[in-house]
């Protein structure tokens, strides 16, 4: 296997290609003969030279990943797995938010090959704990190759395609994905869930955030939910399990433990982000409320989502979409919900330090545990005195 792989790459990668390496917790590590699947992809490209090197969210260590053996190293959503490539001079971080990275990937960024775990159940290929941004490669027509894994769970709503597509199963491992479970909440995030969770609708179909808020909500929910989300967390289990689960829900990632990854397995939840991130979808029928967080807030209501000054803690991600999506839907909200002082500072700042991901007219509500400043209709001056009195109160 490890020479079969090894040979193929070097017998297919060119100067100018580009190589696009599938992402999430099903992000492929090693073959069954361990064989490092990235170490292999370096070495490949230096020999080769003029390699570029595209990489979605990564929440995992990108193992013996070498950044200067690519002319370029993209990361389209750096992921705590990524952080260590910043230190590269070959690396970019492309600023963009989710639902515009499949027009970047049939365009300016249209990658020759597709390399991805897929899972294989009864003879049958297909997306395993995410589907992202992948399957609009398919779509396109580009090439995959597919690291078969037999123990992986398989979750997604994607049949389309697939049978017929360029796919080339060119190993095989059995690691499944990696399990993130998530981090119980504290009280303050309780508090938060609590104060959020007033402003919901029964019914609503919900997009939260992975962390220990979007853990709070769920648990304290007292009232029927559907999900309609971007990444699926171990909390929508428990809510299933109290039969307040509205329909299946809908995510493009899974990102928790075993018992998320089992109780997924032959469920048809995940879809392509040209499906989980699409506003128009999204902010049509009933309603829509996005819960999500900021690292900052300046006193009109801007959200920063990416880090402080020069420390990059993640990428822009579906914060923009999500918020744009709930402002627009009839009966919706967009919340932002923060607590209000973190680490010993607060997260309200006179100016950003860093780009808007949101814009402010896309937050309807900002909550604390503190209470809420439900911005809807107010002006500028009135969004400044509203946000101010929520963290001064």
């Amino acid at each position: 296997m490890t020479v079969d792989f090894a040979s193929r790459l070097r017998g297919t990668l060119r100067p100018g290609m580009t190589i696009a390496f599938g992402d999430g917790v099903g992000g492929l590590r090693a073959l069954d003969d361990g064989t490092s699947v990235l170490g292999e992809i370096s070495r490949a490209a230096k020999e080769a030279g003029g390699v570029r090197l595209i990489l979605g969210w990564s929440p995992l260590p990108l193992e013996d990943l070498q950044p200067d053996a690519f002319t370029e190293v993209i990361t389209l959503m750096p992921g705590w797995g990524a952080r260590g490539l910043t230190a590269s001079t070959v690396t970019r971080s492309i600023p963009t938010s989710m639902s515009a990275i499949p027009a970047l990937l049939a365009g300016p960024l249209r990658p020759d090959l597709l390399i991805t775990r897929m899972a294989a159940h009864g003879g049958t290929l297909s997306f395993s704990t995410e589907v992202s941004w992948q399957q609009g490669l398919i779509d396109a027509g580009i090439p995959v190759w597919a690291v078969v894994d037999g123990s992986a769970p398989a979750a997604s709503a994607v049949r389309r395609g697939i049978e017929g597509a360029d796919i080339d199963v060119v190993g095989a491992c059995g690691d499944g994905p990696a399990p993130m479970p998530g981090r119980a909440p504290e009280a303050v995030h309780e508090a938060l869930a609590d104060n959020v969770l007033r402003l919901v609708p029964p019914g609503a179909r919900v997009q939260y955030g992975p962390g220990q808020l979007g853990t709070a909500i769920l648990q304290r929910a007292d009232i029927p939910l559907a999900i309609d989300t971007g990444l699926l967390t171990d909390a929508v289990v428990d809510l299933d399990r109290r039969g307040l689960l509205v329909g299946v829900p809908s995510a493009t990632y899974l990102f928790g433990g075993d018992e998320l990854f089992g109780w997924a397995d032959g469920r048809e939840i995940l879809r392509g982000i040209e499906h989980s991130h699409d506003v128009t979808r999204l902010a049509s029928g009933g309603p829509f409320v996005s819960i999500n967080t900021a690292i900052e807030i300046d006193p009109y209501g801007q959200v920063n989502v990416e880090g402080i000054a020069d420390r990059v803690v993640g990428g822009i991600g579906g914060h923009p979409d999500y918020c744009a999506a709930g402002r627009l839907s009839s009966g919706g909200l967009s919340i932002v919900a923060v607590a209000s002082r973190f680490g010993g500072r607060s997260p309200l700042v006179a100016q950003l330090s860093r780009p808007v991901s949101t814009p402010a007219h896309d937050v309807d509500v900002i909550v604390t545990e503190c209470g809420h400043a439900d911005l809807r209709g107010a002006d500028w001056v009135q969004r400044r005195a509203l946000i101010t009195e929520l963290f001064d109160g």
